[in-house]
């Protein structure tokens, strides 16, 4: 049973999840309203009983800046946990994704990189040989038979083109690990997946 808030914008979108504590003290200074509730679920103290929020939105919008950092994980949540070449999704035994067996892959490999730099050859831009733009997730299998290619050097084909999380993403990437309360379920964007941080950062060298 969670004991977490979803934070919505005043618009309704989503914002981020947060404790119940963080949601009662926003409650208390009436900087969000309660949305959608936990049945059956009281916060209790002996000064005062009150609804256990599930949803809470902003009384007033608020401009997000929401930034996710550049790592192995945060990748590969972009990515559904799914290799970007072939598309297998590897799970544990509780239906969880099995990090260890994808790994990450430069769509245009570092030995074909000059100053550390590469050209994307769906768009021609120059980046980092290691950022948002060419990093993907892939399976043991696929990135061993990519090694040093490109896809098109390798007859390989993206799923989806790599590209920097948007707001909404940085949304899908915090729930990606978890449990989603039937109460969130109709605030979540029609497209959502759900709808029935991990800390070493990568150097964009």
């Amino acid at each position: 049973m969670t004991a977490d808030v979803l934070l919505l914008n005043a618009d309704h979108s989503p914002i981020k999840v947060i404790s119940w504590e963080k949601a009662v003290c926003l409650l208390l200074d009436e900087k969000v309203r309660i949305v959608t509730e936990y049945a059956g679920r009281l916060i209790r103290s002996a000064n005062m009983s009150m609804a256990f929020p599930a949803v809470v939105a902003l009384v007033k919008y608020a401009r997000t800046n929401t930034k996710v950092r550049f790592n192995r994980s945060n990748v590969l949540a972009r990515d559904a946990f799914t290799c970007q070449y072939c598309g297998v999704q590897p799970k544990n035994a509780s239906g969880g994704p099995r990090l260890d067996d994808l790994t990450l892959d430069h769509v245009v490999p570092r030995a074909q990189s000059k100053n550390s730099m590469v050209t994307l050859p769906w768009n021609k831009e120059r980046v980092s040989v290691t950022c948002w733009e060419n990093v993907v997730a892939a399976c043991a299998g696929c990135n061993s038979v990519k090694a040093d290619r490109t896809p098109a050097q390798a007859g390989m084909k993206l799923k989806t083109l790599p590209r920097k999380p948007s707001a909404w993403d940085c949304i899908r990437m915090t729930l990606m690990r978890r449990h989603i309360p039937r109460e969130w379920r109709q605030h979540l964007p029609t497209d959502s997946p759900w709808k029935d941080y991990w800390e070493i950062e990568l150097s964009e060298d």
